[in-house]
């Protein structure tokens, strides 16, 4: 039986939104402009836990014209709006993760998240139908490198033809697909349904 394997950003959650990221701008003391450059910047290096939240958050407001350092409660302040901006769910995915399990599909989630979102995500109780919860602070790799992909097959155990991976990042798909996996480009609920059942089906025969 196929894996399918999801993303979370942008698949299972939605991306944060304008409100969001004006709100960490206003926590973060800094332009909503200067704010998301320094912040998307920056975000890869968090993703792999190359930075933790403190180191990640000063220099976010270093590049974004902060003129002095957060405190700690500043930083956990921070921590706590960003994490909450990613918890926002997709219902449709939601219901197609459940409508998946429940005719015995094996899952797993393949999520780039720094370390707090990361706990935050694994308890959402969508998350009690993935088998693995893969998670790039903890592989240190992320999406779209090719070793993450390696190292999230390792930890399933299969071969990347037994991987369907969905996604709604087209760099993320590509690596997945020159590694063997089929893929599905995420871009709604419904369209991920109806492709996911083809290569479902094709799986089978």
């Amino acid at each position: 039986m196929a894996w399918v394997m999801f993303g979370y950003r942008g698949v299972i959650c939605r991306w944060p939104s304008e409100q969001a990221m004006a709100t960490l701008a206003g926590a973060a003391g800094t332009s909503v402009r200067r704010f998301a450059d320094a912040y998307w910047q920056l975000r890869p290096a968090y993703d792999r836990a190359e930075l933790d939240a403190a180191g990640y958050w000063q220099e976010v407001g270093r590049r974004a014209g902060r003129g002095q350092v957060y405190g700690e409660a500043e930083v956990a302040e921070l921590t706590r709006l960003d994490t909450d901006s990613w918890l926002h769910l997709e219902a449709g995915t939601v219901a197609l993760v459940e409508e998946l399990a429940a005719a015995g599909h094996r899952l797993a989630m393949l999520a780039n998240a720094p370390v707090k979102t990361a706990e935050a995500i694994a308890g959402l109780p969508v998350t009690r139908h993935f088998e693995h919860l893969v998670f790039s602070c903890q592989l240190k790799k992320a999406k779209p490198a090719a070793d993450c992909f390696t190292a999230a097959l390792a930890v399933l155990r299969a071969a990347a033809a037994e991987v369907i991976f969905i996604d709604d990042q087209q760099d993320s798909i590509t690596a997945a697909v020159t590694l063997g996996m089929r893929s599905v480009r995420f871009t709604g609920p419904g369209q991920a349904r109806a492709l996911l059942a083809d290569l479902l089906a094709r799986h089978q025969q």
